[in-house]
Parts: C-alpha cells; structure tokens; sequence
C-alpha cells in the first residue's frame, strides 16, 4: 500500500498513522461524504492464516459496528478490493485525535487523577461490549486512543469472543491475544468479561508504574500470571492511595471469580477518584479521636459503617467545682462533666487495606 492508494474506487489513503491488531491503519478520506476516517489494511499474504484474519476482519466490523457507546470506536464500512492484483479486505473506521496509550506511556507513568479517570472510562466502554454479551480479548494500551482533552476510546475488537459460538473464531492451538496483559484462565482458552478486567488491571498497573505489572519472556510471562504476584503498586509509587493499590491488586486476583464486573470497575474508581481529588474531598479540620471495630473483611476490602457524632459541653452544674466527689454526683451530669449539645448519625466509607491499631483520617 501506498499513499494516494484508493481503496474500491473510494477511501484515498494518505499517510501511515499506526498499526492495529492484525492491519495497518491508515489516515484516508472519503470523497463520498467528505470526511476523514481511518482505514485498516489487511494484505492478502497468501499465508494459510489469511482467511482467519479476514474473518477476524468482519468480526471487528460487526462487533463494533453493533456498540453504540462514545468510548468505542465507531465502524462505518467494511469491504475488499484488489490493487496490484492482491485482495485485500479493509475496514473504515472513525479516525480519532489522539495518541496510543502505549504511546502516552512511553513518556513516563501518568498522575494518578489520570489514571483513574482512563481506567474508568474504559471500564464503562467494557461494560457496553459485555452488556452486549461480548469479550474484547485483548484489552492493552494501544488498544485505547486517548484524545487531546484526555479522553479514551476503546479499539481493536477484532477478536472479540460473543455468546454465538458461530462467532467464535479462536482456533485450538492458537494463543488469542497479548501474552503481557493476559488472565491467567486465557491462556487455556477461557475467556469470559472477567478477563477483560484482568487484562484492564495490567493496563492500570501499567500506568501507574510506568512499567507493566509482569515483564517476564515467553513461558516465564505466563508463569507469572498464573503463580506469581506483581510488585506492590506503592513499592513502586508511594503516593498511590492505599484503597487504590487494594483495588488494582482485586483486579489482577488470579480466580476470576474474585474479580469485579465492567460495571464495579467504573464505580470504585469513580469513588476511589472522588475521595482523593474531587472537589468534595474533605478539608483538613480539629481531629477528632475515636474507636472503630470493624471484622477483617471490612478491613480488607473497605466498608460503609455508621459513625455518631456527638458535640458536647461543660455542664454548668458542676463546672465549677473543685471537689471531684461532689462532681461526680451531680444530677445533671450523672458525673460525666459534660452535656450532650446534640448529636448526628453519618454513614461514611471506610478506606480498604487498613491495618490492626491503625489510625485514620474519615471524611
């Protein structure tokens, strides 16, 4: 392929902008409706593997073209044509702004409130396709566009799994997928909305971190999501929060029966977001000490609980004496010194990840 190419009479393609699972992507314009999208090329190789790919193709084309949510990528057209008496089939998509996350990260880890918010957008572009009854499969950063304003939208659904099996264009023996961002029941042949949360808990770490959560090679990489935990999120960036560094940990959990759903995923971070940089976030104020008991699930995962907050002053009856016996019999008090001025119930959230004896700051 080369630039000024037109593809079936009519996507003239103008320069090279990345390469997405399985094509190249070009930047072309559309005499038709004047506008510009982004086509992916797939070349007829003459490789036994050729008519997956090209099935793989029309998975992309129906799957995406089927969701209808501003965090996916929106398909618009899907075909073949022969140039230079190779077939080759492509698919037109919406050319989004913006960058490859794997290519935002290769300048650095981003800041946390970035980080959060991707996670979360993607996890609600997810929760779309798994609403739909379909499995991306290959959740990674250069699968997620990220726009100028910081936006993501999620690509490359070209071997998304769905409930049909007639759709189902995985072949025994054939690892679907990236090995570096894979659940550990994937490399089985499993794949489930839940591995899609995995993979989406290595994209978190990465960005975290700056570096992925496991960097072996070949079967010492699969080893690793199967048997081996990543190095703890604040080992390597203290300044995560601790309920942050809990949650990531919950997503990379190797039984997928231990991970949360698209849906959780988008809320918890939304919280997690909320509670150390939103607007609302709690100024600093007079501490006040207190005791909370709470069962080890709740110190593990996190809780709302009910807490009583209870102003009070001096009683007036007894302030003023100096002889503790006659104070601790006086009437109005009952010997407490004090009188209840008023007192409110809240429900507040108790952090993940706390400790026995550990001291907290709840907003």
């Amino acid at each position: 392929m080369r630039e000024g190419t037109v593809l079936d009479g009519r996507y003239r393609l103008i320069r090279p902008i990345g390469a997405g699972g399985f094509g190249q992507v070009w930047k072309a314009h559309d005499p038709r409706i004047d506008r510009h999208v982004a086509v992916k090329v797939l070349t007829d190789d003459s490789s036994g593997d050729h008519e997956r790919q090209v099935a793989r193709f029309a998975r992309e084309a129906a799957v995406a073209g089927g969701l209808s949510h501003p965090g996916i990528v929106t398909v618009h057209d899907f075909g073949s044509a022969v140039h230079d008496g190779r077939r080759h089939a492509y698919l037109v998509m919406q050319l989004l702004p913006g960058k490859a996350l794997s290519t935002v990260l290769e300048a650095g880890r981003l800041s946390l409130p970035a980080a959060i918010h991707t996670a979360s957008r993607a996890a609600d572009a997810l929760k779309a396709a798994h609403q739909a009854g379909l499995t991306h499969r290959d959740v990674k950063p250069s699968s997620i566009i990220i726009a100028p304003d910081g936006e993501p939208t999620v690509v490359d659904f070209g071997i998304t799994k769905g409930s049909d099996a007639r759709h189902d264009i995985t072949t025994t023996g054939v690892l679907i997928g990236t090995p570096a961002y894979m659940a550990p029941e994937a490399f089985s042949g499993t794949f489930g909305p839940r591995s899609d949360v995995y993979s989406l808990g290595c994209v978190l770490y990465e960005m975290l971190t700056g570096r992925r959560p496991f960097t072996g090679t070949s079967w010492h990489l699969i080893n690793q999501h199967l048997n081996e935990n990543p190095p703890p999120l604040r080992a390597l960036r203290p300044d995560v929060p601790v309920d942050l560094e809990t949650f990531t940990g919950r997503l990379l959990a190797k039984d997928p029966a231990d991970h949360p759903t698209s849906g959780q995923v988008r809320s918890a971070l939304h919280l997690i977001h909320d509670r150390a940089f939103g607007d609302s976030a709690p100024r600093r104020s007079e501490d006040v000490s207190g005791h909370v008991t709470v069962g080890p699930t709740q110190a593990r995962r996190g809780a709302i609980i009910p807490v009583r907050v209870t102003k009070v002053k001096p009683c007036p009856a007894c302030a003023t004496r100096t002889d503790k016996t006659a104070a601790q019999s006086c009437a109005t008090c009952e010997g407490e010194g004090r009188l209840i001025q008023w007192q409110h119930n809240h429900r507040v959230r108790l952090p993940s990840g706390i400790e026995d004896r550990q001291k907290i700051r709840l907003p």
